[in-house]
C-alpha cells in the first residue's frame, strides 16, 4: 500500500468462519454467492482460532451511527496468541453497496488497492482488538510502534505529537485477558482509541491527529505485511463478495 456510516439490522458475517477455515483461497463466483446468502445471522461472529466473540453490530464513542463486522483475525508472537481483532466499517455498505461504493473510490474491485482506498475514504472505519493474554502496556505499545516504524522512519513535529499521544495511552497500563482496545478512523487525520475492560467502549481514551501515522497503523493490519494475515484475508474476500455481487 502506498501512503496518503452497513445493511440493516440483519447483515451479519457467519461465512467469516468458513472463509477463515481456508484464509488463502479466493472466493469463486459461487463462493461469493454463497456469501452473500449467509449474511443474515446472530448477534456475534466467533473468531476460530481464539475462539473470542465479537458483536456482529458496533458502536464507539466519537461515532453515533453503528458499525459492521467485515472480518475477524488474530495475531500470535513466537506461537503465543496474543489477541484477536475484527475491522468494521459504517453501516451503509449493505444498504447501498452501489451508494458506498461510489463514496469509497471503488469504481471496479480491486485487491490490491481497496484497502488503501478505504482508509482514504470519508467512511468511518474501526479495529477491535481483544486480548486473549496479560500483556503490559509498554510490551502492547512497542509492538504497535514497530509496526509505525515501518512507514515513518524520521518523524516530522506533528508526528512525533501524535506518535507521543500514541505512546502515553498505554504505558503504565496493565492490559489484562479480556482488555478491548478499539482504533477508530473517524477520518483519515482522526483517529480515536478507546480502552475498555470489556467489550463495551464508552470513553476516547485518546484522539491522534496525524493522518501519516493513523495511515502507518492502519497499513500494518492491512498492508502488504499484515501483522495478522487472518484478519486481512477475512476482510478481503467479505469485501469482495459485497462489492462484486
Amino acid at each position: 500500500m502506498s501512503s496518503p456510516s452497513v445493511a440493516p439490522s440483519g447483515l451479519a458475517s457467519p461465512s467469516l468462519a468458513a472463509l477463515q477455515r481456508s484464509p488463502s483461497v479466493a472466493p469463486t463466483r459461487a463462493a461469493s454467492r454463497t456469501v452473500a446468502r449467509r449474511l443474515v445471522g446472530g448477534a456475534f461472529v466467533i473468531e476460530d482460532t481464539t475462539n473470542v466473540k465479537f458483536p456482529r453490530e458496533l458502536r464507539t464513542p466519537g461515532y453515533a451511527d453503528p458499525l459492521v463486522i467485515l472480518g475477524t483475525g488474530y495475531r500470535d508472537k513466537f506461537f503465543v496468541k496474543v489477541y484477536a481483532a475484527a475491522f468494521y466499517v459504517d453501516y451503509s455498505l449493505g444498504i447501498d453497496t452501489e451508494q458506498w461504493k461510489e463514496k469509497a473510490g471503488v469504481e471496479i474491485y480491486d485487491a490490491s488497492s481497496i484497502f488503501d482506498s478505504i482508509f482514504k475514504a470519508p467512511v468511518v472505519k474501526s479495529l477491535s482488538i481483544i486480548l486473549v493474554r496479560d500483556v503490559d502496556g509498554k510490551t502492547f505499545v512497542n509492538a504497535l510502534n514497530d509496526v509505525i516504524a515501518r512507514q515513518i522512519k524520521n518523524p516530522t513535529a506533528e508526528e512525533e505529537s501524535a506518535l507521543s499521544t500514541f505512546q502515553s495511552t498505554f504505558l503504565g497500563r496493565n492490559l489484562k485477558q479480556g482488555t478491548s482496545i478499539y482504533l477508530t478512523w473517524v477520518e483519515p487525520a482522526r483517529m480515536l482509541i478507546s480502552i475498555s475492560e470489556n467489550q463495551d467502549p464508552c470513553q476516547i481514551d485518546a484522539e491522534i491527529k496525524s493522518a501519516t501515522v493513523n495511515y502507518a497503523l492502519y497499513d500494518g493490519f492491512f498492508g502488504d505485511s499484515p501483522v495478522s494475515p487472518s484478519l486481512k484475508s477475512s476482510t478481503a474476500q467479505l469485501l469482495e463478495a459485497l462489492l462484486t455481487k
